[in-house]
């Protein structure tokens, strides 16, 4: 008779009944060894192998503390993991499969507050939330506002498209593929929409109308606003990360280290330090002060860079993978030198700290039925992770 070997509690990892035994190590090593990253260019490992910071792996910041097993979180565009949003300590928001969803940290429990039977808007690719906003971006170059207190009420907007006589009008590709709030230009709210037509502009809350755009040489994955309200950074389908200057749209700076198309990028809360991650499997970290070079380049273990999070006390910097991996660096010093590494065994769909004291890290996962035959479906989940909090006697060197 055939005997359940193994069980993983806290990996999402569950085996039918198999006879072959197997270590969670040794499908660990056949995992990392069998998955393969995506690469929009061509480049060797070994040289950036020769740029990575070491760094120590002994870091202990957050403990499990909560899985959801059955969410059924899911993604539209593989590239694109910015699919769960924390806009309070009460309320996570994320894309399911027939709908958009809210989580609830305290019950546990997740309700529809908008569905996506309809076909023409089942396919979000990008997501994020404010006290009483949910946007999503949807692949025809529309994003819709929810108000979360009247879900029934959403305003539908479409990015401006180009003249129908233009000659390149019908290969223009309107995809959002990064959206975000933000608070810091003027005291109205204000959305950030970065999309594939080349474009980053911001969107006036109460207006619906555009208060900023900048047009780069190529579509625009993800863009960040620095804390003093005008220097934003912007990466894409480059290698390229630029710094504008959004009271002239000058750029202040353009940095070309990475080695293939970048999907990440954020800032420090606190303005000093910016990191952008993307295909070549790295991190890297600049010192606004000092921009000549990278401050540090972090690895990751096997693929690309498609989320990033600061803790808005900035201790702590979180990472996401495409798959299996997130890293969590000691960002109080600004020097990154010592990672937390949590693994799994499924694609991510996002990551969220708490607002505010950075509590707790929320990590959305999707379906493992890609994984192995004999793993049973578990739909989704959302993992929450506790912030350890250590007294001076605990303090570990």
């Amino acid at each position: 008779m055939q005997q359940r070997l193994i069980e993983w509690k806290y990996n999402l990892l569950y085996f039918r009944n198999t006879s072959t035994p197997i270590t969670k190590n040794i499908f660990r090593q056949i995992r990392n060894k069998s998955f393969k990253n995506y690469k929009d260019l061509r480049w060797n490992a070994k040289n950036i192998e020769k740029d990575i910071t070491p760094v120590r792996k002994d870091g202990k910041f957050y403990k499990f503390h909560y899985s959801r097993l059955d969410t059924n979180s899911t993604i539209y565009h593989f590239q694109l993991r910015n699919l769960l949003a924390c806009p309070t300590k009460n309320d996570l928001y994320y894309y399911a499969q027939d709908s958009i969803r809210h989580y609830s940290p305290i019950t546990h429990e997740f309700e529809s507050i908008f569905n996506l039977d309809n076909s023409s808007w089942n396919n979000v690719f990008s997501l994020t939330a404010s006290k009483n906003l949910v946007a999503i971006g949807i692949g025809d170059g529309n994003y819709i506002l929810c108000d979360v207190n009247r879900p029934s009420h959403q305003k539908i907007k479409a990015l401006p498209r180009v003249n129908s006589t233009d000659p390149q009008a019908a290969s223009v590709d309107y995809t959002i593929n990064y959206l975000k709030f933000l608070n810091h230009r003027s005291g109205n709210e204000e959305l950030l929409i970065a999309s594939n037509d080349f474009y980053c502009r911001f969107t006036d809350m109460n207006t619906l109308k555009y208060s900023y755009e900048y047009k780069d040489e190529k579509p625009i994955n993800c863009a960040s606003l620095r804390n003093d309200g005008r220097t934003l950074l912007v990466v894409g389908d480059s290698k390229k990360s630029k710094l504008i200057d959004t009271t002239s749209n000058v750029v202040i700076k353009e940095i070309n280290e990475h080695y293939d198309y970048l999907f990440s990028c954020e800032w420090s809360p606190n303005g000093n330090y910016f990191v952008t991650g993307g295909q070549d499997k790295c991190t890297r970290l600049y010192d606004f002060r000092n921009m000549s070079h990278s401050l540090n380049v972090l690895s990751m273990n096997i693929s690309s860079v498609r989320s990033m999070r600061f803790t808005e006390d900035n201790q702590y910097l979180a990472v996401a993978e495409q798959a299996d991996y997130v890293h969590i660096y000691d960002a109080a010093n600004g020097l990154f030198l010592r990672e937390q590494v949590i693994d799994f065994f499924t694609e991510i769909a996002g990551i969220g700290f708490t607002p505010g004291d950075g509590n707790c890290l929320y990590i959305s996962t999707v379906d493992t039925n890609y994984l192995h035959s004999s793993i049973i479906n578990n739909y989704g989940a959302i993992m929450e992770f506790e912030r350890c909090r250590y007294t001076m006697n605990d303090i570990f060197f």
